[in-house]
């Protein structure tokens, strides 16, 4: 789901539309593959299959929606199909072309929110991240603008194809996932060494979430560099590890968003998984 660019399109007959770093980064995650069998931002159908049977066709195990909310005041302009273009809100640029199948309503945020998070309390941040994002969902299919970013954090960012060829490349066949939000301590060093030494694994993929933070979080260029010094000073031998940045957001749903990004890095070539 990547195009080189727009040129064959008329860019001044299709709608361009501004989102979050949530939608930018779902968006990605799609186009490329890390959310596989996913390919498309859900509609209400998908929505309570999954909520309902933690499958997203009644045949492939998923557990998490992956929504493209907005709220009435956007629906105003937006086409009921056809194509839209995306503009990231952070960096101004326009990043993906999207083509729409449905917009729909969703009837009952706070039931909606009980099946997915278990309640519906808007303490909590995930039950009031997802209810103040709007009752509208745009379902369809996003198609990624191939973009160069030379950011550290990009440089860190591995497609499924990339990370697959550098298992490859390393002659890794049992590869242990493991997704972080905080820097490593001796807590989490215990755990992945005792992880590799049970399954005599080739290498850790050390994942840490590097998508939008919660006030308090550690940023993510702290957590990769404390990775890259345990690397440097050779605490994972005589295994080998390698890092690859997760660009996406916590949910805070507990065990679907477990299982949910495990699916992820399976998808991007770990045949184990820390939880």
């Amino acid at each position: 789901n990547i195009i080189s660019d727009l040129s064959n399109y008329d860019l001044n007959s299709i709608p361009i539309i501004e989102v979050d770093e949530r939608i930018e980064s779902d968006t990605e995650l799609i186009a490329n593959g890390t959310y596989s069998p996913i390919r498309k931002f859900m509609n209400k159908d998908e929505l309570n299959t999954v909520l309902n049977s933690n499958t997203i066709d009644g045949k492939n195990f998923w557990t998490m929606p992956i929504l493209f909310q907005v709220d009435s005041k956007s629906c105003v302009n937006l086409p009921s199909n056809g194509q839209i273009i995306l503009k990231s809100k952070t960096s101004k640029k326009i990043f993906c072309l999207f083509k729409i199948d449905k917009v729909e309503q969703l009837d009952n945020l706070n039931k909606i929110a009980k099946k997915w998070f278990g309640f519906d309390d808007l303490n909590h941040p995930g039950v009031k991240q997802f209810i103040s994002r709007g009752n509208y969902i745009i379902s369809g299919k996003p198609y990624l603008i191939k973009k160069s970013d030379s950011s550290d954090v990009f440089n860190y960012a591995l497609s499924p194809i990339k990370s697959r060829n550098l298992f490859n490349i390393y002659g890794w066949s049992d590869i242990i996932g493991f997704h972080t939000r905080n820097v490593p301590h001796q807590g989490h060093l215990f755990i992945q060494k005792k992880a590799l030494s049970e399954t005599n694994a080739d290498g850790l993929f050390i994942s840490p979430v590097t998508g939008l933070k919660k006030s308090g979080d550690f940023t993510a260029n702290v957590i990769l560099q404390c990775y890259e010094k345990l690397i440097n000073n050779k605490e994972y031998d005589p295994y080998g590890a390698l890092i690859g940045s997760f660009n996406t957001y916590s949910r805070y749903c507990g065990p679907k968003e477990a299982v949910f990004t495990a699916i992820c890095r399976k998808n991007l070539g770990c045949n184990y998984f820390i939880v």
